[in-house]
């Protein structure tokens, strides 16, 4: 079996990714939230209360938006700022009891549409997609552990090509 070309298999795979993305967002229950925020809820949830700054570096972010993202998530009262015990100076963001809740529902309105949604495919199509699970994994996990490029180094790699 020969290695598919990265450049040609991510050209292949970001339409279907970014469609998935978008029809599960539109199948969740509707929240006034950006994706920004939604992205920084789920952050929290998964990883539990941290400083400002993890939170910056684990979305890719800049801190002054993070701070705008988490004082819209603030007027929601779906997150709260307090003192770090560890570090009294430094303050911790954390999840409220319902951003909780609400990231609950979000992700069961996303089971949901995503169980819907295999239980029509064919027993191929689902034998491939449990077969690709553990890929499609490692491919998050090194976007999620890899900064950003910065559009000048996005620029620049597409002017090499």
């Amino acid at each position: 079996m020969t290695v598919p070309d990265a450049a040609q298999l991510a050209s292949a795979l970001r339409p279907s990714i970014t469609r998935l993305y978008l029809s599960l967002r539109r199948r969740t229950p509707v929240v006034e939230l950006t994706a920004a925020q939604t992205s920084a809820i789920n952050v929290l949830a998964d990883h539990g209360p941290m400083r400002m700054g993890e939170l910056a570096e684990r979305e890719s972010i800049r801190m002054p938006t993070a701070t705008s993202v988490i004082d819209g998530l603030t007027k929601h009262e779906l997150v709260e700022r307090r003192p770090d015990p560890a570090d009294r100076r430094a303050v911790l963001v954390d999840l409220t009891d319902h951003g909780r809740e609400l990231v609950e529902r979000i992700r069961l309105g996303r089971d949901v549409a995503l169980t819907d949604a295999l239980a029509n495919l064919s027993p191929e199509h689902l034998e491939a997609l449990a077969a690709a699970a553990p890929a499609l994994q490692a491919l998050r996990d090194e976007l999620d552990h890899h900064p950003a490029q910065t559009s000048a180094a996005v620029d620049a790699k597409t002017a090499e090509n």
